[in-house]
């Protein structure tokens, strides 16, 4: 059930989907496609959004309010008449750019640089406010790290503007990163993995019996002919048995 009217919802997508993007953090991918969980999450910064899902963008289809763009899986995806012609190549930017980097990607980021992987590109923020914001959505304490625009330019690293404040670039050079002063011990701490430990067997009832496969002789591990096995002799466990019974007529 659609809680703001078709139309004035849909007026709503379309200015951040397609007018201005770039003020909410989301960049479209060259092929016209962008993430809808990207979509989807900054619409959550939005009290009065939080209730989009993508039900209510089939919903408006089929009350026949057409969107700029259309639900394709797990992807937002343009549609050819909007005329999508992706991102010029940014010939002048700031002298420092901003990106939220997750913890435990700090070592990565110090050794590699920073490098394009789910998507195509890497957005990075003129507004120091607005990389802490997209790198917010998928985590709680990012750290900001921040990238020396001009000298990468200069250096032929290639940029695109995707629109204000918001540029994109495939990789950037550890070289050209300042990272944020940290102790050794505490960037160690970020940058290690959290194993899950296994969950210890809860305590048995006062009482009960818990029991074990050692318990039934499985997977037992004498071997045939020790010392001190009936197992490994010919006829062991019948001598053993024999043996009690002269006992008991004693």
């Amino acid at each position: 059930m659609l809680k703001h009217k078709p139309a004035t919802l849909a007026k709503t997508l379309d200015f951040i989907g397609r007018h201005s993007p770039a003020e909410f953090g989301l960049f479209w991918d060259p092929d016209g496609t962008m993430p809808w969980k990207e979509f989807y999450w900054a619409l959550h910064e939005d009290s009065s959004l939080r209730f989009v899902r993508e039900a209510t963008i089939r919903e408006l289809t089929l009350v026949g309010v057409e969107l700029p763009f259309i639900l394709d899986a797990n992807l937002l995806r343009l549609r050819p008449e909007v005329g999508w012609g992706g991102y010029p190549a940014a010939t002048k930017v700031p002298r420092r750019l901003y990106f939220g980097l997750r913890p435990k990607q700090l070592a990565a980021a110090r050794e590699h640089g920073l490098k394009a992987t789910r998507r195509p590109f890497v957005a990075l923020c003129e507004d120091r406010e607005l990389a802490v914001r997209i790198a917010k959505r998928t985590e709680q304490s990012p750290l900001v790290v921040e990238i020396l625009a001009e000298e990468a330019l200069r250096s032929g690293v290639r940029l695109f503007c995707a629109g204000p404040q918001l540029y994109l670039v495939e990789s950037v050079a550890a070289k050209f990163i300042n990272f944020p002063t940290l102790r050794r011990e505490t960037a160690e701490k970020l940058a290690a993995v959290v194993k899950k430990s296994k969950p210890a067997p809860p305590p048995c009832p006062a009482g009960s019996f818990i029991v074990e496969a050692h318990h039934l002789g499985i997977g037992a591990s004498s071997k045939a002919g020790s010392k001190g096995s009936d197992r490994g002799t010919k006829g062991g466990w019948k001598r053993s048995g024999r043996t009690e019974r002269h006992k008991r007529d004693v």
